[in-house]
């Protein structure tokens, strides 16, 4: 039997997180913001200094899931640096100072910065242990051209990338209101993600939540707008798991696909130089393709079957046997 947006809601319900788990979080997070402000404004250094900064992720492009032992809840903070004119030469420099800032403002919280074999600096967050909640802090370089775009250390060390944080928030948004089920349905696929044990790890990639959103975006504007959460779930499986799948990129994009030598392709939304999907490799993709056959072919049989016990044990199967519609 077919599922409607009601039923498959309430399970997207379960699984997002609940606006009244939210206020803890939001508490520290407005917290932090006022240390920022605070800091930005007093800020006296004649080099380096942080001008402003943005919210991003799940938690700003609100398709974000509750926490789970895996999967804290985490936060995006950019932060854009300005005021050395060398300083993209110098991916190290602006990871110390950004510690070296952050820590300033939160000099009783543990500041964890990773490192790659060769010291490359991975990531850098702030972890509450009084809720769980993590921030991963991207540090960001501002461009003179084209606008609004900056130059962003890549994650996992080493290398850095132009972007757009702005665009891409303006992007998301935008998608949002063209198709009101758009963040149930990217949710519900990150959750299968998840489930499926899909996601990028330390010592593996993996098909990340940024990929799975621009998906979605890329075939509502190709195929049209899919408004009904399970046809557009299925068409996600349908797609990912054909036998010629696509160079991914944007129209409105900055720049071209350039050669590549990874397993696929799939352009960030505001620069088509940028492949979210690079670190998926042969083995990696095929497993990703597998698991997407598998719930494209159990999700038309259980539109087949007229019982709708029947069909919730098929749909359990793709995710997890929590799910349920009531």
């Amino acid at each position: 039997m077919n599922l409607d947006n009601n039923q498959l809601q309430f399970f997207v319900n379960k699984i997002k997180l609940q606006p009244e788990n939210m206020q803890k979080y939001r508490d520290q997070i407005d917290n932090l913001k006022s240390k920022l402000e605070n800091k930005i404004k007093h800020d006296q250094n004649t080099g380096l200094k942080v001008t402003k900064f943005l919210l991003a992720g799940s938690w700003k492009k609100r398709t974000i899931l509750k926490a789970s032992g895996d999967n804290p809840i985490d936060i995006d903070l950019v932060l854009f640096v300005g005021g050395d004119e060398n300083i993209q030469n110098d991916l190290e420099k602006v990871h110390d100072y950004i510690v070296n800032y952050l820590q300033e403002i939160y000099p009783q919280k543990d500041i964890k910065r990773d490192v790659d074999a060769k010291g490359n600096t991975k990531s850098i967050t702030i972890r509450f242990s009084s809720s769980g909640l993590e921030v991963d802090i991207v540090p960001v370089v501002p461009l003179s051209n084209p606008e609004k775009y900056v130059w962003q250390p890549q994650r996992g060390g080493g290398g850095k990338y132009i972007t757009s944080v702005e665009n891409h928030l303006a992007f998301s948004l935008q998608k949002r209101k063209n198709n009101q089920s758009y963040t149930a349905i990217v949710r519900i696929l990150k959750y299968w993600k998840n489930y499926k044990e899909l996601k990028p790890t330390d010592s593996e990639g993996g098909i990340s939540s940024f990929a799975i959103e621009l998906i979605v975006a890329y075939l509502d504007e190709k195929q049209g707008i899919e408004s009904n959460i399970e046809e557009a779930v299925i068409r996600f499986f349908q797609f990912v798991s054909g036998p010629n799948f696509p160079n991914i990129k944007f129209s409105h994009a900055i720049n071209t696909i350039p050669s590549f030598s990874t397993q696929v392709y799939i352009a960030d939304d505001t620069n088509n130089e940028n492949n979210a999907a690079k670190k998926i490799d042969q083995s990696k993709w095929n497993e990703i393709v597998e698991e997407a056959e598998k719930a494209f072919d159990t999700l038309n049989y259980a539109q087949s079957i007229k019982t709708e016990g029947a069909t919730i044990e098929e749909w359990r199967t793709i995710f997890s046997p929590t799910f349920n519609i009531k």
